[in-house]
């Protein structure tokens, strides 16, 4: 099953008055501002009216943390393959724990959504999601061969870098398109727990049925790359995050990458015997 995001549809931006506020300093709320300027409000949408170095500046921060949340992932992936071969009791335990972290952070960002915009909450629930995912991951690689594994890693990486070279080239706009995508992962999860369920009564659906589930997968979280990172460069197009909302940028895009990854390798992997 994938991993539900905590995803916001953003905010559409028409004429927005920023109250003559210089761009200056960091961003998200913070206080960051130098020679005098005012730090950004919070709340304010990347907009065509935002100037290009601050949109930049914006997409640079996501991408950073980004790039460590996937760096921390592979570290520890490897780190749980290592420990479910020399100790599987200890390797169940995690996994229990990594599981109810994960499940208790989405439940405090779903009903403390604003902690994703306060610094350090929000790298705190980043650290906590991260490392728990990057569990998940390990556990899951485990089964599967390894050139499968590195054959689904190179497959997600190509895919990821071409929709982003897509997405930001492109004259078509995503961002309206959260809806129906919301409406695809729901439908996604509620066939993969109704196959688990099935499974679990030894009714178990075929291996022809458990790659068509996996292929949609891979359809679906390829348009939500598309779609994210459109709404992290905002500029033209219809909806967008805003300034404060740099962590559930880099959350949601590293979910897209993650789910992504888990189920091109459920789709062409071989597992082990």
């Amino acid at each position: 099953m994938p991993i539900m995001e905590p995803r916001q549809q953003g905010h559409a931006y028409g004429g927005q008055a920023y109250g003559g506020n210089t761009y200056g300093g960091d961003y998200g709320g913070k206080d960051g501002a130098s020679s005098g300027e005012e730090s950004i409000p919070m709340g304010i949408p990347l907009n065509g009216e935002t100037p290009a170095h601050v949109r930049g500046d914006f997409v640079k921060k996501v991408y950073s943390i980004l790039s460590v949340q996937l760096l921390v992932t592979v570290g520890v992936a490897y780190f749980v393959n290592g420990l479910i071969e020399e100790n599987p009791a200890v390797a169940g335990v995690l996994q229990l724990v990594s599981l109810g972290v994960l499940i208790s952070t989405m439940c405090i960002m779903c009903c403390c959504g604003d902690l994703m915009r306060k610094f350090p909450y929000n790298y705190g629930i980043l650290t906590l999601i991260t490392l728990a995912m990057s569990c998940s991951v390990g556990f899951i690689t485990f089964q599967y061969k390894t050139e499968s594994v590195l054959l689904a890693v190179a497959t997600t990486a190509v895919i990821f870098f071409c929709l982003t070279a897509y997405a930001c080239c492109t004259t078509t706009d995503w961002t309206g398109m959260g809806p129906y995508l919301a409406a695809g992962l729901m439908a996604l999860i509620a066939f993969g727990f109704m196959m688990q369920l099935f499974c679990m009564m030894s009714m178990c659906p075929g291996q022809l049925l458990h790659k068509v589930y996996a292929g949609a997968g891979v359809l679906i979280f390829t348009m939500y790359i598309v779609y994210d990172t459109q709404m992290i460069v905002g500029g033209t197009h219809k909806n967008a995050y805003t300034i404060d909302d740099y962590a559930f940028a880099a959350l949601n895009l590293y979910l897209d990458i993650i789910n992504l990854f888990i189920y091109l390798l459920q789709l062409f992997g071989q597992r082990n015997d």
